[in-house]
């Protein structure tokens, strides 16, 4: 009787991009009158410092979470793609902690917690798959500092690439351990702690090695994925049930 129970409770969970369907349904059954918002590439949609409380959750498109240094540099310490969520700072009164930026042309939905306090079951449903996408942004961004803080060039860039392989496998945009990421060397630097110069070096030495192959500078097709995820330091089958969020209806 209890393995049923589970069973069924398994079964229930939706995963990404059902989840992204799941959850845009959910708001226009609450707020018919949402509209979907639309961003172009480079195109920063909140600034740090702005003062605001809101959610976004992404229906198609990548979205980077910056923030400057005081030297000017630029630091990406998310990412978020179709069907992500997060909570862009906590309170009416409080100062956004980071920006909110576009890679490319992006749709989302912004809304604020009390769209989502009522009673309703679809309320309930939507502050439910909040926790959990922010239970996978938290394991995402503590997997990635844990390599800013003690891995060299080759594991930062191993495990960005391997974050984003599982990432965007769960959303059905890889063919096999082939995939695009609509990010610039630079911005990949930003996202590893890395300068492009680096990020390239980098790049080129997995391709000599025939860790990897590149198209340009965004086609990515990981060709010894044990390789990488040694490099990592990540078991793969593990890392995807930690930063893949999953929704319970």
């Amino acid at each position: 009787m209890l393995k049923a129970e589970k069973r069924v409770h398994v079964d229930k969970l939706v995963a990404v991009p059902g989840g992204s369907r799941v959850v845009r349904n959910l708001l226009l059954q609450l707020h018919p009158r949402l509209h979907e918002c639309r961003a172009e590439a480079g195109e920063i949609i909140a600034h740090e410092g702005d003062t605001g409380s809101f959610f976004v959750v992404v229906v198609q498109g990548w979205i980077a979470l910056t923030k400057v240094l005081d030297g000017g540099e630029t630091a990406i310490f998310d990412l978020m793609l179709d069907g992500d969520a997060s909570l862009i700072a906590s309170g009416r009164s409080c100062r956004l902690p980071y920006s909110v930026e576009a890679l490319n042309d992006v749709r989302f939905f912004m809304f604020n917690d009390k769209m989502i306090d009522g009673p309703e079951p679809e309320a309930a449903t939507l502050r439910r798959y909040m926790r959990t996408a922010n239970t996978a942004l938290l394991a995402r961004t503590s997997e990635l500092l844990l390599r800013i803080g003690h891995g060299n060039a080759e594991t930062r860039v191993a495990y960005a690439l391997i974050e984003l392989f599982l990432r965007l496998e769960a959303i059905g945009q890889t063919r096999g351990f082939q995939f695009h990421i609509p990010m610039t060397q630079r911005q990949l630097g930003q996202f590893t702690g890395l300068s492009n110069v680096h990020v390239c070096r980098t790049l080129r030495r997995f391709c000599r090695k025939n860790l990897v192959r590149t198209e340009g500078r965004t086609d990515i097709q990981i060709t010894d994925i044990n390789s990488i995820c040694a490099l990592a330091g990540v078991d793969l089958d593990d890392l995807r049930d930690e930063i893949l969020p999953r929704m319970a209806v």
